[in-house]
């Protein structure tokens, strides 16, 4: 730092007390620094998200094949170690308007994730990082996932025609 504050008071007439004050003055502003990025920071991240709308949710699950280890079905078929069983894998399809701008991902179903928790005309908080999409949960965590579609906003016909 080329220039600082050493601040002088009525007794300190030796360098040894300079030096003191000028650390704490130093120590001080460097507090401050930090406080103030952390701040900034914290803003800008807080910027990324964007106020979006639903357009719509829907059920996306599958049904697929899992190899299950010592299972009794292979078990009882003559020895296999494995075999593969059908599983049920939930999800959840979410399009969401950013600005103009339809984006679709697909998300799991879970215990902090519910199909149930938004619908049609609801307000979300989200963004686009790269090729996911970032929405917050009810509880203000995030969710993400990879963009299956995007697509601008069609409007809608006049009613009538």
């Amino acid at each position: 730092m080329a220039s600082c504050l050493v601040l002088r008071f009525p007794d300190s007439q030796t360098p040894e007390k300079w030096t003191i004050a000028y650390s704490m003055n130093e120590n001080i502003f460097m507090k401050w620094n930090l406080a103030a990025f952390l701040l900034l920071s914290s803003l800008a991240w807080a910027a990324d998200f964007k106020l979006a709308k639903v357009l719509d949710v829907h059920d996306a699950s599958s049904l697929a094949a899992s190899a299950v280890a010592n299972h009794p079905v292979a078990i009882q078929a003559g020895g296999a170690q494995t075999t593969s069983v059908p599983s049920q894998q939930l999800r959840c399809e979410v399009t969401v308007d950013i600005e103009g701008t339809s984006y679709t991902a697909v998300y799991p179903v879970d215990q902090h994730f519910k199909m149930t928790d938004f619908s049609a005309g609801d307000l979300v908080h989200a963004r686009v990082d790269g090729k996911k999409l970032v929405l917050k949960r009810l509880d203000g965590k995030e969710m993400k996932s990879k963009i299956v579609r995007q697509g601008p906003i069609e409007p809608a016909a006049p009613p009538g025609i």
